[in-house]
């Protein structure tokens, strides 16, 4: 299963895919579509077993996130 790790902006986005692509984890983005309080804030999607060394990744390097993480 894939997950949806919200930041919030694309350039986000794109900064947390090179990251992770440079660190081993397959990931790529996409517009979130989930709920209209989040407005621009994209997706970046990786595998479920990756998730939680993807957060971590992105925590550390200050990739700023939104917090919610859904269920593609």
């Amino acid at each position: 299963m894939k997950k949806c790790i919200l930041v919030k902006s694309v350039t986000y986005a794109q900064k947390a895919k090179q990251l992770l692509q440079r660190k081993g984890v397959s990931a790529y983005i996409s517009k979130q579509n989930f709920d209209k309080k989040y407005g621009c804030a994209w997706c970046v999607n990786v595998n479920e077993k990756d998730l939680n060394r993807s957060l971590s990744i992105m925590e550390i390097n200050d990739i700023k996130m939104n917090g919610a993480v859904y269920d593609i």
